[in-house]
């Protein structure tokens, strides 16, 4: 993206060095630890490190209920999303990224 009015330039979604959208996905079929590798800082509203725990926990009670087919289901859908944010393309889950912070606009 360009220079916004105040002259700053913005940066693209997928502008975030180093990442690759293959190892989000393969990590986020992991209680979604490719959110952490990608530097969101929350997910869904709450915080990425709480949201792995919350993950873990939904793993394990859902695959026990539905013999291991909502586990498979939701790694699946978050493998998907980690690709999708990786690759800059959004994905479908709100996460959102730190506030750059003032000593890394200057």
């Amino acid at each position: 993206m360009g220079p916004t009015p105040s002259g700053q330039s913005v940066p693209s979604p997928n502008q975030y060095a180093g990442k690759n959208p293959w190892i989000a996905a393969f990590l986020n079929l992991f209680f979604g630890l490719g959110y952490v590798y990608l530097g969101y800082a929350k997910v869904m509203r709450v915080n990425a490190a709480a949201f792995v725990a919350l993950m873990i926990v939904l793993y394990f009670v859902a695959g026990v209920v539905t013999d291991g087919l909502a586990s498979l289901v939701i790694a699946a859908l978050l493998s998907a999303d980690g690709y999708q944010k990786g690759a800059g393309l959004g994905g479908y889950i709100s996460a959102e990224r730190p506030a750059p912070s003032a000593q890394s606009r200057a």
